[in-house]
């Protein structure tokens, strides 16, 4: 009688240990829940909801598919300290419309862009040039996209296209971009 007993408990106490570590007894803060909208994680290391974080929109231009016109799109983005920049950016991705394209070559690289006295100086990798292989058209849309993309910007009122940091007189042979470049609204497509 007295080793069934002594068996009745350790099963007893097996079965408590259990429970109790399935309920976290152990740790300060088990079975809490954590408050609406927190993230259960410690205050140190909280994140912003993207609903939450601050924004900004963009205007970038594409080519219509007939390849006619530039057409304005606009993104929102998260908000930075260097917008020009971010739109630029935004011109080297697929267009979001499905009667767009882009007119940039897909593997050309922003190495920078600067503004100064109103003038943007976007200085691209040598594929705006290499990887180009359109003529007269393609080119006119490339630099409409760039320029028209950067004016709208209010602090930039003309756009200087540089290839790997130097002025180049074309990019393709047909259109002179050896000097700072106005927007032309005469190739933006009207609603």
């Amino acid at each position: 009688m007295a080793h069934k007993r002594l068996l009745l408990l350790a099963v007893a106490l097996v079965l408590a240990l259990t429970v109790a570590g399935c309920t976290g007894g152990s740790s300060p803060s088990a079975g809490k829940v954590p408050a609406p909208g927190s993230t259960g994680q410690s205050q140190g290391a909280q994140t912003t909801p993207e609903a939450d974080r601050p924004v900004m929109t963009v205007v970038v231009y594409h080519a219509t598919n007939d390849a006619m016109y530039l057409v304005a799109e606009k993104h929102t983005i998260s908000k930075n300290s260097h917008p020009a920049k971010t739109a630029l950016e935004q011109l080297l991705q697929p267009p979001q419309g499905k009667d767009l394209v882009a007119v940039l070559p897909p593997d050309t690289k922003i190495r920078s862009l600067t503004v100064k006295d109103h003038v943007a100086y976007a200085d691209f990798d040598d594929k705006l040039v290499k990887s180009n292989v359109g003529g007269s058209t393609t080119e006119r849309l490339i630099v409409g996209a760039i320029v028209n993309t950067l004016t709208e910007f209010s602090d930039i009122k003309k756009v200087q296209i540089l290839v790997e940091g130097k002025t180049v007189e074309t990019l393709s042979g047909h259109m002179d971009v050896s000097h700072p470049l106005s927007r032309s609204e005469g190739i933006i497509k009207k609603p």
